[in-house]
């Protein structure tokens, strides 16, 4: 049996009438890195039904159904989909786009921590529209500095977010303190999960023994200075199992400290489509043209001891076996969705977390985060099937990631040479 290459058609909204239904699928002795430990389970066949694994065994004991598909995956690695926590969304005529990077990439759960399309309009198309096709979105309620509340009225607020069947506030700014506490009282009574950016009004020390459940950019940590405090703080968030998403990336690429050379070995760069790499190039031009070579190096050179303490700062927090989260906010040029998530990774190994850490941060741990363990983050009989295959071995050397071919989301199956031609498609256009 041959497997059947399934019509990209099936992954875009724009084109009507077409749509792929799920069947079952055997992938073939295929080397299995399922995240229940560091070891590579080899030449195993994974058989997908119904989009959950049902059964992971030598090929020889495995149905032959006439309407199983098979992958060939002898030589090739099999892993979960990667969970990117740190996502924005663009504005609506570039949410197409902005799903396919991320499958393309081996996307397959997206945490949205801030929009430009509203997050109703975007669920409810994805909901409504079998057309679409899209990684699995956990959807966000953003609260910022403008709002207010009372206790009660967070607690109106909460029974809205569970009516609407999102999943999670985002704190984007924060009026004060009291307005912290009451939304901390409400979430915890109401559980509903609160994650976001450091409340800079309140004390680290309280936010982390408030129920927040993740913070973003290492803030709050990055300002203390002292050794002995910042070790109290890391004590602290073993202790309460807040989560941090560090997002190196972004320091990386809005302080430019990959310029004037190193942005092009990126591994963005392995996998763009080249009007992407144009667009960005001339970008780069424009913005070296307006603020002088000299004063952006200068800039950078300043910034760096900063991000160097960030790096110590996510050592740390991995030493003391801290809960951590592998997000990418891309946001600008040689930033791509989903695959800023490979060059994300290259940042965490270069601080010296190990390669195990990092996969784990993009996969298990992000389904803890949302206490859906029994459901996704590892391979296992009756999980979904939302898988990668990679041509090399992740565990062996980060930068292999850049090698996914193969994004599966419940068991339906995207090419990313497919997906990348129709990206350079649409950037033409």
């Amino acid at each position: 049996m041959k497997l059947k290459i399934l019509s990209l058609f099936a992954v875009l909204w724009s084109i009507n009438g077409m749509t792929q239904e799920s069947k079952g699928l055997i992938i073939k002795d295929i080397n299995i890195i399922t995240m229940t430990s560091p070891n590579v389970t080899e030449r195993k066949s994974v058989l997908i039904e119904n989009g959950k694994i049902v059964k992971i065994d030598d090929y020889n004991k495995m149905s032959k159904k006439s309407n199983l598909e098979v992958i060939e995956g002898y030589n090739k690695f099999l892993m979960p989909g990667l969970a990117e926590m740190h996502s924005h969304v663009p504005t609506e005529k570039d949410v197409e786009n902005y799903l396919l990077e991320n499958i393309a990439a081996g996307v397959t759960h997206i945490r949205i921590m801030n929009t430009k399309t509203p997050q109703f309009l975007l669920k409810n198309k994805i909901e409504t529209n079998s057309k679409i096709v899209s990684p699995k979105i956990h959807y966000s309620h953003i609260i910022t500095r403008e709002d207010k509340y009372t206790e009660p009225q967070f607690d109106s607020l909460m029974v809205a977010i569970k009516k609407n069947n999102l999943n999670f506030i985002k704190v984007l700014s924060i009026a004060n303190e009291e307005v912290f506490d009451n939304l901390m009282k409400s979430a915890n009574k109401n559980s509903v999960i609160v994650c976001g950016h450091y409340p800079k009004e309140v004390a680290l020390e309280k936010v982390l023994q408030s129920g927040y459940k993740s913070i973003e950019h290492l803030a709050g940590y990055e300002k203390i200075n002292d050794p002995s405090a910042l070790a109290n703080a890391i004590l602290l968030t073993k202790k309460f199992s807040v989560y941090n998403c560090p997002t190196l990336d972004w320091d990386i690429m809005s302080a430019k400290l990959s310029y004037p050379n190193d942005y092009k070995n990126r591994l963005v760069y392995f996998n763009a489509p080249k009007t992407y790499l144009e667009k960005w190039e001339k970008e780069l031009n424009d913005y070296v043209t307006v603020k002088g070579n000299d004063q952006i190096i200068q800039a950078a050179e300043e910034y760096k001891p900063q991000f160097q303490y960030k790096q110590r700062i996510l050592k740390q927090l991995n030493d003391n076996k801290c809960l951590l989260l592998l997000g990418s906010d891309p946001a600008g040029s040689f930033q791509m969705n989903g695959f800023n998530m490979h060059d994300e990774m290259v940042n965490w190994s270069n601080a010296g977390i190990d390669t195990f850490t990092i996969l784990r941060s993009a996969t298990s741990t992000p389904a803890s985060f949302f206490g859906e363990t029994k459901n996704w983050g590892t391979i296992e009989p009756g999980k979904s099937a939302d898988l990668i295959i990679l041509d090399k071995n992740p565990l062996q050397d980060i930068t292999n990631i850049k090698t996914v071919a193969i994004t599966i989301i419940e068991g339906k199956v995207y090419f990313k040479s497919e997906l990348l031609k129709k990206l350079e498609s649409n950037s033409k256009n």
